[in-house]
């Protein structure tokens, strides 16, 4: 592995062992040329970001808590139910942290006004799954950010999780997350008001079938190779509950809620003009509660 150009930090991932036990080895063999550098270890490597094996999975992203759409909550519970699926993927923005931002609010919520609608979410989350993964976004990013990392998002998602928190509620803080080896989640920095737009950018960047948020717009495409889907997925959020989008004037386009769902490696888009009565079957439990947020 040396002599393919491996470092001693990558043999040390392959066979599971400490980086000073392969390195000391490498040199005890004679292996390393004399004046040759080895890696760093004091640099970190960013590899990090969560890498899930193919499965089910109901998709969604941009809850903004504590502006979600309670109908939207409930629908993705709905479908997970009678699909039966087990596992939830969140793309960023789970929770709003408005205390935490920047710019002037008539109505800033403090953090008691967010904390109960954050963790009666988050429940109600695993409540219905297995597993909840969680990958950040700019909103769980705005804390750290203003208190110069002397508080961060995990601290309260810690909280609001309970005991699951690292364990069925896992959260990550890369802004994308990888899916067998032909989908990648992302919650980028990047922003078009253009549908589709950055979505099919990122399919053309990292070769792969690409569910974009963050920009609120709802789509299905493909890139321009025509190989890879490019998914806008939407957001569950409740536009109505926005200060800055309803008292403020912008060419910004609305906003679309949805989610989606990864099913035997097919992805399935709901949004606005979804035939919810052909989906569930159960035209009755669209608008209801149900339990579903505790």
């Amino acid at each position: 592995m040396v002599a393919t150009g491996c470092a001693a930090r990558d043999i040390a991932a392959a066979f599971e062992q400490p980086v000073q036990c392969i390195d000391n080895a490498i040199r005890r063999h004679g292996k390393v040329p004399v004046g040759t550098l080895e890696e760093n270890l004091d640099v970190p490597l960013f590899k990090g970001d969560l890498k899930l094996p193919m499965d089910d999975f109901i998709i969604t992203c941009d809850y903004h808590s504590p502006y979600y759409s309670v109908a939207w909550h409930n629908r993705s519970l709905q479908i997970a139910e009678r699909f039966g699926i087990k596992k939830l993927i969140v793309i960023g923005d789970l929770v709003e942290l408005g205390f935490a931002a920047y710019f002037y609010s008539d109505d800033k919520p403090s953090i008691e006004d967010e904390e109960g609608e954050n963790k009666r979410l988050i429940q109600s989350m695993l409540i219905h799954f297995e597993q909840v993964y969680l990958v950040k976004g700019n909103h769980e990013n705005r804390l750290g950010r203003n208190t110069n990392g002397i508080i961060k998002a995990q601290t309260l998602l810690k909280e609001w999780a309970g005991p699951e928190y690292g364990k069925r509620f896992v959260f990550s803080l890369y802004d994308k997350l990888t899916i067998g080896g032909e989908w990648l989640c992302v919650h980028p920095k990047s922003y078009s008001q253009k549908a589709g737009i950055a979505s099919r950018q990122l399919c053309s960047k990292y070769l792969k079938n690409i569910i974009n948020t963050h920009g609120h717009h709802v789509g299905r495409n493909f890139d321009p190779s025509g190989k890879f889907l490019a998914i806008d997925l939407g957001g569950m959020f409740d536009p109505d509950k926005f200060e800055y989008m309803n008292m403020k004037t912008t060419t910004h386009p609305i906003w679309n809620p949805g989610f989606g769902m990864l099913k035997n490696g097919y992805f399935y888009l709901f949004d606005s003009r979804t035939d919810w009565d052909f989906w569930l079957d159960k035209p009755e439990v669209v608008n209801s509660s149900i339990g579903s947020v505790c």
